[in-house]
């Protein structure tokens, strides 16, 4: 539910570089026009847009972070988990995004190739790059092209008919797991944050990611309603973790452009964040540095298998 009174941060947002609907310019101008004060850029599985959102934070006097929305699975759910402060140099996490473009894109081909031998003929990768542009490819994206063709009616339709994991074994997410997705957000020397709890997570996987060195959680999402936030306030007490909150701003209609503004954090809520992503990226960086190369020749032999 929308919150009551001034939005100061809205840490959730997607553009063009993933499943967005606009440049991370736009992204970040849309923001400013709503009295926001304080943004991050968390595509899914990529950091492409994050400089040049960066630029224009800086030319509007807004605050910024870094940021990236990772896929990653626990016990067979897809769980998404948020990376802030990451350095965008860092070679793990852009041997990460790399190789998850050429996933997604193979996976793409894949679900196109069986839509067309469920009878979905005319339907191909141009189809679909001409709705996500050179961003990472989604589901979304194939849904949405196919509402553009006219093979369905809605992209709920293209969902429930076609896109499920159930549905179409194609379009099941592989496997990351919530460990590895942790510990790269660290070796980026981010801090790692539970999107959106509400949507998956039981008692039990809650515990698995706080013993992966979870660092915070999605208070304020447009998912969340009172009781979601006040069970995830307390917990976030009870275990010292952060507390973040976004719209979740992808764009393309109109339920998700008046989410903008509305979800996020007030200033006295921002402010601890803020802080406790400086006090990381003022700490010493010897130890995160050798935690980095493991972790990249940990990815190299995941991604092989």
């Amino acid at each position: 539910m929308p919150q009551r009174g001034t939005i100061y941060a809205d840490l959730h947002n997607h553009t063009t570089a993933s499943d967005g609907a606009f440049t991370p310019t736009e992204v970040v101008q849309r923001a400013f026009e709503r009295g926001v004060k304080a943004i991050a850029i968390t595509d899914h599985d990529t950091v492409a847009g994050v400089e040049e959102a960066r630029e224009a934070a800086k030319a509007r006097g807004m605050w910024f972070t870094s940021g990236i929305e990772i896929s990653a699975t626990l016990e067979g759910r897809e769980i998404h988990i948020l990376g802030y402060g990451v350095d965008t140099g860092n070679k793990a996490l852009l041997d990460y995004a790399r190789e998850t473009r050429a996933y997604r894109d193979n996976r793409a081909e894949s679900i196109i190739a069986a839509l067309q031998e469920r009878g979905i003929k005319k339907f191909s990768i141009r189809d679909v790059r001409e709705v996500s542009g050179e961003g990472v490819i989604g589901r979304q994206h194939i849904a949405k092209a196919m509402w553009n063709k006219g093979l369905v009616k809605s992209v709920r339709e293209a969902f429930d008919k076609y896109l499920a994991d159930e549905l179409l074994p194609e379009a099941a997410q592989r496997e990351f797991p919530i460990q590895a997705a942790i510990a790269l957000i660290h070796a980026a020397l981010g801090v790692a944050i539970l999107a959106h709890p509400a949507r998956v997570i039981s008692g039990e996987q809650f515990d698995a990611l706080l013993a992966a060195g979870l660092d915070g959680v999605e208070l304020h999402h447009p998912s969340h309603d009172t009781d979601v936030c006040q069970l995830y306030s307390i917990l976030a007490k009870e275990h010292d973790l952060l507390t973040t909150g976004g719209s979740d701003f992808h764009g393309g209609n109109k339920r998700d452009g008046s989410n903008t503004g509305r979800y996020g954090l007030m200033q006295e809520d921002f402010l601890p964040f803020a802080e406790a992503l400086a006090g990381r990226s003022s700490a010493p960086q010897k130890p995160m540095q050798k935690h980095a190369q493991r972790l990249v020749s940990g990815l190299t032999r995941f991604f092989a298998s």
